[in-house]
Order: structure tokens, then sequence, then C-alpha cells
């Protein structure tokens, strides 16, 4: 018997983080199993993941696991693990919408999805919230094509277009638009909202934390005070609205808003211990939502309240893009559909070795 265990996986980039993709059916039903298995491939706990496949960056230390769904008109399902990069956590509560856009391609390229000729329609669950996603696929020749002309901020090269469209992001985990019940809390003196729309998000002024919004994920990761103090305030949201001890937790998130320069808001992402060199697409919808909605802490660098059109995102490498169309009943967003284009890349196939003795 060999001492290394292999695991079939594909190696993908999708939109700006990356990690594994796996099927369910070759990981353990065993939670507790599975997640000693992620670790190991992962090379977690440990700061450098040197070990393993993750990148010693939270974007680069993400996992998707993808079966066969066996809900009426769903294709797949889609389960997201965070991989704690110096401790031994997988974190299953949050999902993560760029892992998300390499979905679809993986469905295909593992015959979960049938290609079909030109584009190929992959309609997800995402396990994690319940949300459910549209995707589609260019596959010329009943094939998944990678190469195109679509470039993202945060990406080096171009891609083939995937087009992604979230059906009922309100409330993914809280089953509210506003968890608390208020557009704004005041907590330890510093005001914020808190919205669940794709992802349970905690927003604040920048300048709140005396900080223009303007510094770039560099700067702000060196900022310990502000990532603490923001942190702080999270924490007593997590408790407020039933989470439990989100200490150790990557949701809810944390963002800071200012006013934009030539979009629709400038914002700066935390995950929620570093700063995002862009900005999650979970979040981007979070932040549409929170704009979008009179009253909150972002509705006061933008007022815009129209139910269609594009909400344009400025973070520290560049510009997020998100497609919106809102339902308002006396004022309230009632139902939100986001669309954005994005693009995957399959980088590796094969199998991940990982130690027996890290896993019995």
């Amino acid at each position: 018997m060999s001492d290394q265990i292999k695991i079939p996986c594909l190696f993908m980039r999708g939109g700006s983080s990356r990690g594994p993709y796996f099927l369910k059916s070759d990981l353990p039903d065993d939670i507790k199993k599975r997640d000693k298995i992620l670790l190991a491939a992962m090379g977690s706990p440990d700061v450098n993941q040197i070990d393993g496949l993750g990148g010693a960056n939270p974007v680069k230390s993400k996992v998707a696991i993808v079966s066969k769904s066996d809900e009426e008109g769903i294709d797949v399902d889609y389960h997201f693990a965070q991989v704690k990069i110096d401790e031994p956590i997988v974190d299953t509560k949050p999902s993560c919408g760029n892992m998300l856009v390499g979905v679809g391609p993986f469905s295909i390229e593992r015959g979960l999805v049938e290609a079909q000729e030109g584009t190929t329609r992959v309609v997800i669950r995402d396990v994690n919230t319940g949300m459910k996603i549209e995707e589609l696929v260019r596959t010329p020749n009943k094939k998944v094509s990678y190469e195109g002309e679509l470039k993202i901020d945060g990406v080096p090269n171009k891609g083939s277009p995937v087009e992604v469209r979230f059906i009922d992001s309100i409330g993914s985990k809280t089953k509210k638009l506003f968890p608390t019940g208020n557009k704004i809390d005041k907590i330890n003196g510093i005001e914020c909202s808190f919205v669940d729309a794709a992802m349970p998000v905690v927003f604040f002024r920048a300048k709140d934390f005396g900080i223009t919004g303007n510094e770039s994920h560099t700067e702000l990761n060196q900022n310990q005070k502000l990532i603490d103090d923001m942190n702080k305030i999270r924490i007593e949201l997590g408790k407020r609205v039933g989470f439990g001890d989100v200490t150790k937790s990557v949701i809810p998130k944390i963002a800071l808003v200012s006013k934009a320069d030539k979009g629709s808001i400038k914002s700066r992402y935390f995950m929620p211990w570093s700063c995002h060199n862009g900005y999650a697409i979970t979040g981007s919808i979070a932040l549409a939502a929170a704009a979008k909605s009179k009253g909150t802490i972002c509705s006061e660098f933008y007022n815009d309240y129209s139910p269609n059109g594009s909400f344009e995102i400025e973070h520290p490498t560049g510009v997020s893009k998100v497609k919106l169309e809102i339902k308002y009943e006396n004022d309230e967003i009632v139902d939100l559909i986001a669309g954005t284009i994005r693009h995957a890349r399959l980088i590796m196939s094969g199998e991940v070795h990982v130690q027996r003795s890290l896993i019995e």
C-alpha cells in the first residue's frame, strides 16, 4: 500500500481566484475525513502552504466540490470550501463567486453536463447559500473554449467569456436583505450597514477610520489596527444575527466605501482579515444591493435607484461591473437578479497526492 493517496482533480482559475475542483464522489462522505484531505491537499496549516496546492493567499486557498444535482431544473451542485492557510480550518459557510465561474467549464469537462454546439447553459445550485445560478459557457465544436478577448481586472491574460446570472441572491445566509433589521447600526461608536445579498457583508465609511478609501490593498493589509477594529464590529454583528462566534469564520465579510472617481462607488473588500486586490463577485452583488437601498451608508455615495443597469465598483486593481435587474416595492428591494461576465481557465488536470498519515 502506498503511503500517499491520489485524488483526481482539475486545477483551475475561476475569475480572480484559483484552486482545485473535485468531484464530490472522489471525496469521502465523512466531513472530518474530507476536510483532512482538503487541508493536506492545500498544504494547510502552514503560512507558506509549501507542501500543497495553496498559494499562501486567501484567493488561492479555495476549493470547489461539484456533483450532479438531484434537484429538478438544476444541473449541478457546487459546494465551496475556504481553506484557512495557517490553521486547520475548512470553512464551508461562505461561497465564492469567482470559483463559481469555473464550475460550468468543470462540469462540462468532467461529463456532468453535456456540451452543446456553440454555447452550453449550466444551471448551478450553490449548496452553501441555496442560490440558483445560470452560466453560459462557450463550447465551439462541443468543447470548452478558454481562449477569448475578454479582459478582467486582476488577471493578466484575456479569456473566453462565461456569463453568470445570480437568480435569487437576497438573504443568502439570513433570508433577509438587512439581517439586523436596520439599514444602519452603530457599534463601538462606528456606523455600518450589514447587508446580505449573495454574501453577508458589513459596510463601513472609509473616512470613519481616518482613511481616504483610495489606499492600495497592500497599504490596508499593513494597517492592523484598522483590520482589528473592523473585525470587532463584525464579530459583534455575527452574534446579533445568529451566526454565533465568527472569530474564525470568514463570514460576514467587511468592506470600506467611499465616493467614486468615475464608476458607481469606490470600495475595498476584506476576506475578512486581509484586503482583496480586486473584488469578490458575491461581494459586488451585496454592495450593489446596499448602494441601491435608500438609507444605507453605501447609498450616501450613490444615488441612482433605477431598477436596471450596470453598477461599477472601483477597487485596488481596476473596476468590477455587475448588471442588475431589481424589483422595488415601496422603495425597498424585494427581488434582485445580478449578472456579470468573467472567464475561467483549466490550468492542470490530474491527481493531487496527499500523505496517508495526515488523513488517517
